[in-house]
């Protein structure tokens, strides 16, 4: 059994760093209820606003793991479907999905929820000025308009059939809220309140009592960002924070090694992976993306940028335990000899004798950028530097803003971005590919563009059946494999770590859930 306590003194600069953290991020918890249950979480993503609206961006993803939000459709933990704050849902036509809502479900002003209440939030999902505003959701849904019934029924109708409809569903976005007012400025019917937050610095819960699905055992959860994971470890073992969810693979090795801490580790879906601009550039030319990938030894960067405990190197864009949809057949090996003989056989030579690699006469450079947040990226990004200058390619690296990068990839002034997502946080094939590569992809700042990978997508929503809908995603990441215009590293499990008195938490696949009316904090 894992001990409980951690050990070992904080040496004055460790107590300094974390009360510096401290004063940037206002991490006490308000005196009033300082006497309550109320569990402090580390996290290394803060809320974009002080009145995040959940169904926009990333601001879903906080408020769903907060515990405030909720959708109609959740997943297990085994990443299949469950009615949520819906009690049944089927496909009556190939465009048209009726959905009942649950009967008693309170909003947090105490209103009881109704059919025109969801409507009304998926309606704002499309209105360009309202702060709900959310084109790639929109997108994934396919909506054409949504009827009511009666006050419990919806009928959704999809421009055209999508057999990932009920999946999209799934995620955190797609919350079913009422319009904030100057009391709540965030209605949702969660097992806790939205409370307040502070742009890029805190988020802050109260229990909901009269929730569905029964009273929560804690009073109220904070959610502190701490972007460095070596802060978030001090704070942890100051006592300023209970539990830290993406604690640094290093320190966790280390406390696996001594068997100390309450440590939490699961498989997760997100892959580590490089985003490449191949509609320009350098990276247009393929065999050397295919150089590239053969370069990279995937099993050594996983190793040395997860310290051993927190993932594994990728074959696709799948990891291998998502068994109903990942293509077993392929894989991404490392393989320096033949990396270099498709260089020379594409012409891709050092004439020069200065040992950079030229294309059309000009030596390459490609410019690597990251973002922090992550503990593993800035390793990975750095490995994989030198792994490519074997090559005999010319690497220069950098962190920068997530949003910022994007810009840059986009713009052509940086030719690789590696980021972090969940491959499938619906549990559904479609929405990592849609998303990133399909031609007009909301994320697609690679520039790729491949007709028979759009017409897959297409044919893939299209078919309902997911034993014969199985060898198109197969089809699909097969050619994701051969163009390359993302590079899969490695599939990363999640590790926390927390106080010794954290209850009722575990690590949910998608990432997406955290608070529940079961999550508690043991009093001294």
């Amino acid at each position: 059994m894992d001990k409980t306590v951690l050990r070992g003194s904080l040496f004055a600069t460790a107590l300094y760093g974390v009360a510096a953290f401290m004063g940037s991020t206002s991490l006490l918890v308000d005196s009033a209820i300082a006497s309550e249950k109320v569990l402090r979480i580390g996290y290394p993503f803060g809320p974009t606003s002080s009145v995040p609206d959940p169904r926009a961006r990333q601001n879903g993803w906080m408020s769903n793991r907060a515990g405030v939000s909720e959708t109609l459709v959740g997943l297990t933990f085994e990443m299949q479907q469950y009615p949520r704050l819906a009690s049944s849902y089927e496909n009556i036509s190939p465009t048209e999905w009726k959905v009942v809502i649950r009967s008693g479900v309170k909003f947090h002003d105490g209103s009881i929820m109704t059919a025109k209440d969801v409507k009304a939030s998926f309606d704002k999902l499309a209105v360009k000025d309202h702060s709900a505003h959310n084109p790639r959701l929109w997108k994934l849904l396919g909506l054409k308009k949504i009827k009511v019934v009666d006050d419990r029924t919806l009928i959704f109708i999809t421009e055209k059939p999508n057999s990932a409809f009920l999946w999209a569903l799934t995620e955190p976005s797609a919350a079913v809220l009422k319009e904030g007012t100057e009391a709540l400025p965030i209605i949702g019917t969660g097992p806790f309140i939205f409370s307040s937050a502070k742009a890029n610095k805190q988020y802050v819960t109260h229990a909901f009592a009269d929730y569905w699905g029964g009273t929560p055992k804690l009073d109220g959860i904070v959610l502190d960002k701490i972007g460095d994971p070596s802060v978030a470890a001090l704070a942890l073992k100051a006592g300023d924070v209970d539990l830290v969810t993406n604690y640094a693979e290093p320190e966790f090795a280390e406390l696996q090694n001594n068997n100390e801490g309450q440590r939490f580790r699961a498989e997760t879906l997100r892959l580590f992976f490089f985003m490449v601009r191949v509609s320009d550039g350098v990276l247009s030319n393929k065999p050397l993306r295919q150089a590239i990938s053969l370069g990279l030894d995937r099993q050594l960067i996983a190793q040395v940028a997860l310290a051993g405990v927190g993932g594994s190197p990728a074959k696709s864009i799948f990891p291998v335990d998502m068994k109903s949809w990942v293509n077993t057949e392929l894989s991404l090996p490392y393989d320096l000899q033949r990396a270099n003989e498709l260089l020379d056989k594409a012409g891709i030579k050092d004439t020069d004798g200065n040992g950079i690699r030229e294309l059309d006469g000009k030596d390459i450079t490609l410019k690597m950028r990251s973002y922090e947040g992550r503990a593993a990226l800035r390793p990975t990004l750095e490995i994989s530097q030198q792994l490519l200058m074997k090559l005999g390619l010319n690497v220069e690296i950098a962190m920068g803003e997530f949003g910022a990068n994007n810009d840059a990839l986009k713009a052509g002034e940086i030719q690789i971005n590696l980021q972090a997502w969940n491959a499938a946080p619906q549990g559904h094939p479609d929405y990592f590919p849609s998303t990133l590569v399909q031609t007009d992809g909301g994320f697609n700042f690679s520039g790729y563009s491949n007709p028979k990978l759009d017409a897959l997508l297409e044919q893939g929503r299209s078919e309902f059946d997911p034993k014969k809908a199985k060898p198109i995603y197969d089809q699909l990441q097969a050619i994701i494999n051969e163009d390359l215009p993302i590079i899969p590293l490695f599939h990363k499990a999640q590790v926390s770590v927390g106080n010794g008195k954290v209850k009722g938490y575990r690590i949910h696949p998608a990432e997406t859930y955290l608070a529940t009316p079961e999550l508690d904090l043991a009093r001294q």
